[in-house]
């Protein structure tokens, strides 16, 4: 089972990866858009949590999730009704 912990992290390199702000600098408070994410980009990075938790989610959970705390519960939830 993935925590919330892991999903967070795992968010956080994301961002990180495809903005070019280093990890230390976003806060899991803050809205994801604050730091360039684009809606594209939060379509795939709704794709690499699909692909690494084994979950299907809606392309929009990025837009209702806006944060990285908001956003690692809601995949871990759903990790955890599926099962993995």
């Amino acid at each position: 089972m993935s925590t919330e912990h892991d999903i967070a992290d795992f968010i956080t390199a994301f961002i990180a990866d495809r903005t070019g702000v280093a990890a230390n600098e976003i806060e899991p408070d803050e809205n994801l858009g604050s730091y360039g994410l684009g809606s594209m980009q939060a379509v795939d990075l709704v794709g690499s949590l699909e692909d690494r938790y084994g979950v299907t989610l809606p392309p929009a959970l990025v837009f209702q999730y806006p944060t990285v705390n908001e956003l690692s519960v809601a995949v871990a939830q759903r990790a955890a009704t599926a099962g993995v």
